[in-house]
């Protein structure tokens, strides 16, 4: 598992001294800069507000980078390492982004608003996961089209396609009263046909009844009946287990139907690499809003937690474990527990969990102190954000 933090800490006026203090306390994890732009910071109420929506967007956009991945190995069929090769992040791997982060302004402006900037990364993001909706209703159409058609050349005689089993030979074509049924037989049934087929309904022609092919399942049968009696010979076949297939004998019918076999093959894999070129294009647009998003949760947090002018450093940490994790994120925060004793850090624990409380009570009618505990356990004095990658964990 790969596991990053984004965290940040008070500068108290002097970012390389705040740099080593974190550098000291994480021992042989890696540490770099994680540097942002002096956004507009707008009013209290506009970040409490975006505090919320962020954390939205944060899981959701976790999410959609999840799905792209999930349906780029389902439509390829590869392993994670090879799939790790085509997840690039403007021409980078996702640890190279991820360690020389700097963020967009060309395309995320940060002389707009934080709500304007918010907006964009979530329009962007809404027009992206739509598009991938689109193309996967369009691949599973003719993944089903496809299922229907291998289904008749590969399924048993009860089902699949009579093309090319059924010969000229073994038809009356040329008949106004007669015609040849073509029925599919269980094999631990064919005495029972044998002995009974003239008598399932009257003008049946007896002695009719050739074998024509046979799997493992069933034995296909043809037989010569009036027309007339065609459906109610269906029906009594059908209440004897006896399936009656309908096929017509017409080469012109089977030529189309073999080339719309070939042309749904083909465009089924068209389609699935055209998808897949898709999903790794813009892989690397939704990982990067992602971690912009992240971004914008550092800044707002610190905003909220350390007050203005802002004076933090915020800092990208890689841990080497989830045993050595642990363990440093206790001594940071043994070594920034004296902001758990300020003012505006007291406050802003208390707001959180107001605002928790309120929505517990809205959405579910009933306080949830289990919850409400849990969310006190993840509390650090320093504001902290873990960005894992675990998509790739597992072949």
């Amino acid at each position: 598992m790969t596991l990053y933090w984004l965290l940040s800490v008070p500068a108290h006026g002097d970012g390389h001294v705040a740099w080593r203090d974190v550098k000291s306390r994480v021992g042989d994890a890696e540490v770099y800069d994680f540097t942002l732009p002096q956004f507009k910071i707008g009013t209290l109420d506009t970040l409490v507000r975006l505090s919320d929506e962020l954390a939205k967007y944060d899981t959701a956009y976790e999410s959609t980078t999840g799905k792209f991945i999930d349906t780029l190995r389902n439509l390829t069929n590869t392993n994670n390492s090879s799939l790790a090769s085509h997840l690039l992040v403007e021409d980078k791997s996702v640890d190279m982004y991820v360690k020389s982060f700097s963020w967009n302004s060309s395309k995320y402006r940060s002389d707009r608003s934080l709500p304007e900037i918010v907006g964009q990364i979530a329009d962007d993001m809404g027009a992206t996961d739509a598009s991938l909706k689109t193309k996967l209703t369009q691949y599973n159409a003719i993944k089903n089209s496809l299922a229907t058609v291998r289904r008749k050349q590969t399924g048993n005689l009860s089902v699949k396609s009579l093309s090319g089993i059924v010969k000229r030979e073994h038809c009356i074509t040329d008949s106004e009263y007669l015609v040849t049924a073509f029925v599919a037989v269980p094999k631990n049934q064919t005495r029972e046909w044998t002995n009974g087929y003239e008598r399932l309904t009257d003008m049946v022609v007896p002695r009719s009844s050739k074998q024509i092919a046979e799997d493992p399942e069933y034995v296909l049968f043809s037989v010569v009946l009036f027309r007339r009696v065609l459906d109610e010979f269906t029906t009594k076949a059908r209440d004897a287990r006896f399936i009656v297939r309908d096929f017509t004998y017409d080469e012109e019918a089977m030529a189309r139907d073999q080339l719309m076999a070939r042309e749904i093959v083909e465009q089924e894999e068209e389609l699935l690499d055209n998808i897949a070129e898709w999903i790794k294009g813009s892989f690397g647009s939704v990982f990067a809003a992602w971690v912009h998003i992240k971004a914008l949760r550092v800044f707002v947090e610190s905003i909220l937690r350390y007050g203005i002018p802002p004076d933090f450093l915020p800092i990208l940490v890689k841990p080497s474990g989830a045993k050595h994790a642990a363990k440093i994120k206790q001594s940071l925060a043994e070594f920034y527990s004296y902001l758990e004793t300020s003012t505006r850090a007291s406050d802003r624990a208390k707001m959180a969990g107001k605002s928790l409380a309120r929505k517990q009570q809205t959405d579910e009618g009933a306080f949830d102190m289990h919850e409400f505990s849990n969310v006190l356990s993840d509390y650090t004095p320093f504001v902290f954000f873990e960005l894992p990658w675990t998509f790739l964990d597992s072949d």
